[in-house]
């Protein structure tokens, strides 16, 4: 049996002590996701901490300072990682960063919208199953209705089966089955939380 951890603290942005971990963290939860090559975890990390936009995201400090868990933020405006040429050149110099950069051009982004769209949610595993993720979707919703957007955003991938009932069962309602991401991507569910 494990013991409860203390409840962690919800920020608005991550602080600087904390990019690298919340690089490693967004990683190991989306890294497969993120890029259209399989990249090693060394440069998927320096790619994510060169293009992340720390302003943008939510994130859950335990006690001891330590990440342990953090929400993606996207709006019209931009979302938390911002994978710009620079940044791929920062990890992979000049020929290669441009040529990966290039790729990234096969990526079908959700559609625009006025909601506030939760750009993935990764819980570091000792901690899951402690409320993390229900705690960094309320504080999403306070933000979103604090920011005038009217509902949040997710994606979930329509084979996802457990996903799409939890996030149901935090009272998120299909919206509609759409081809996102990649062009062999699945088919993902957009699941909407009026705010």
């Amino acid at each position: 049996m494990s013991a409860t951890l203390p409840p962690p603290c919800i920020l608005h942005g991550i602080p600087p002590e904390l990019h690298g971990a919340a690089a490693a963290l967004f990683w190991r939860h989306f890294g497969a996701q993120i890029l259209p090559l399989p990249v090693g975890a060394r440069r998927g990390v320096a790619l994510i901490r060169a293009a992340m936009q720390p302003q943008r995201a939510l994130v859950a400090v335990s006690p001891s300072g330590r990440l342990v868990g953090m929400a993606g933020l996207r709006d019209a405006t931009g979302g938390f990682l911002e994978p710009g040429t620079d940044s791929f050149v920062t990890v992979w110099g000049p020929l290669q960063g441009r040529l990966h950069h290039l790729a990234t051009g096969l990526f079908r982004p959700g559609a625009e919208t006025a909601d506030l769209v939760l750009d993935g949610i990764a819980v570091h595993l000792q901690y899951r199953r402690q409320g993390i993720a229900r705690a960094l979707i309320t504080a999403a919703t306070t933000h979103a209705r604090q920011l005038g957007h009217p509902a949040l955003l997710a994606e979930v991938e329509a084979r996802n089966h457990g996903a799409l009932a939890a996030w149901q069962a935090m009272g998120f309602q299909p919206q509609a089955r759409q081809r996102l991401g990649w062009p062999w991507s699945a088919p993902a569910h957009v699941l909407r939380l009026t705010a």
